[in-house]
């Protein structure tokens, strides 16, 4: 079962990039392990004309214009890729042991959010808890927020001070993190509350649809919304294996293009800012590139 492309990954980018490919007459397999990183979640905003709409009905819609124009989508997650030369054909071995084959491979496997290790905001994440500034913050507007540290340092401490665009009432629990003194000047003239306790668990407010209630070491506390600054792990496992080259631990790419010919990579496993908007760019823009480059393999054949 040979394909021209294979694609790893049916989230946002994976999918722009498969419809793309189709749409260019290309014969493509998507395989889709069915865990798209934003699956928590059940708006998504930012969108052009899809403001709020529900992340998994649109990559359902996506998966059928997939099928619409001749593309193939096979459920299960690769184990491992191979090939014998720079110039054979990718093989992807799904962990049922079916064996695929293609002339190039996109991955676009996102990412991994892990959450700071405070009882109950795992429950909560993607419905109560988020992280994205720019995906959830306009819905906050003027609320009462708060903010739990513990994990990602630069990250969290950044949007400790970007939240304060959008509230006025931003409590900031570091939650072991350090904040050097200029932090702590920075915070205040932003009007952001600093709670230098412990976090001990984080609840739902049944009283309210997005409220949370925050236990630390210093009391409790009720708020209308909770941000978190998590780790990004990119799900790039397939990358590294392959022996593409790294910075600052994440997989090098150029234009989607990997340090490995005919390997590429989109989306959140390589960039972990995107949105859902920037990964159906990037999906999209490396889907053209793929095509561009087999052209140009073929023309040189001629």
């Amino acid at each position: 079962m040979y394909s021209d492309v294979i694609i790893i990954g049916g989230g946002f980018a994976g999918t722009a990039a498969a419809i793309t490919l189709a749409r260019a007459n290309r014969k493509i397999r998507l395989i889709d392990s069915g865990a798209p990183r934003n699956r928590f979640s059940k708006h998504a905003h930012g969108i052009l004309g899809l403001d709020g709409a529900a992340p998994a009905e649109l990559l359902q819609r996506g998966h059928a214009e997939v099928g619409k124009f001749g593309g193939t989508i096979t459920q299960g997650s690769v184990e491992k890729l191979t090939r014998d030369s720079e110039r054979g054909p990718w093989r992807a071995k799904l962990g049922g042991g079916e064996v695929f084959e293609s002339r190039h491979v996109l991955v676009a496997t996102g990412l991994t959010d892990k959450l700071p290790a405070v009882p109950g905001l795992s429950d909560l994440w993607g419905t109560r808890v988020f992280h994205c500034p720019y995906c959830h913050g306009y819905e906050v507007t003027g609320k009462k927020v708060a903010l739990i540290g513990g994990a990602n340092p630069p990250f969290t401490i950044r949007i400790s001070k970007l939240l304060s665009t959008w509230t006025s009432a931003l409590t900031f629990y570091p939650n072991g993190l350090e904040l050097t003194d200029l932090d702590r000047a920075q915070l205040a003239g932003l009007g952001v509350k600093i709670v230098d306790a412990d976090v001990t668990q984080v609840q739902a407010d049944k009283a309210t649809p997005t409220g949370v209630k925050v236990h630390s070491s210093a009391g409790e506390d009720t708020y209308e919304a909770c941000f978190t600054g998590p780790d990004f792990l990119p799900n790039d496992a397939l990358l590294r294996d392959a022996g593409c080259e790294s910075t600052d631990g994440w997989s090098s790419v150029e234009r989607g293009q990997t340090s490995v010919s005919r390997l590429w990579a989109a989306g959140n496993v390589v960039s972990s800012p995107d949105q859902v908007s920037q990964a159906m760019g990037s999906g999209a823009a490396v889907g053209i590139a793929i095509d561009q480059r087999m052209l140009d393999e073929d023309l040189a054949e001629l």
